[in-house]
């Protein structure tokens, strides 16, 4: 198992992919592992601080 983070713009409720664009799939969200990183990545990316940082626990690929 691993702890990932992703983001989510909490206005649309879309979150935000690998290549910084939106998707409304959590599958298809970026997967972040640091949280930091994730909340910087967030700041620079989404305005007005319109962003929640979401981590769970998800297996690991093979």
């Amino acid at each position: 198992m691993q702890r990932v983070f992703v983001i989510q713009c909490k206005s649309t409720g879309q979150f935000l992919t690998e290549n910084l664009y939106y998707t409304k799939s959590l599958k298809r969200a970026g997967r972040l592992y640091d949280p930091q990183e994730a909340m910087d990545t967030a700041d620079n990316n989404i305005s007005d601080n319109d962003w929640e940082v979401h981590s769970f626990w998800e297996v690991e690929k093979e």
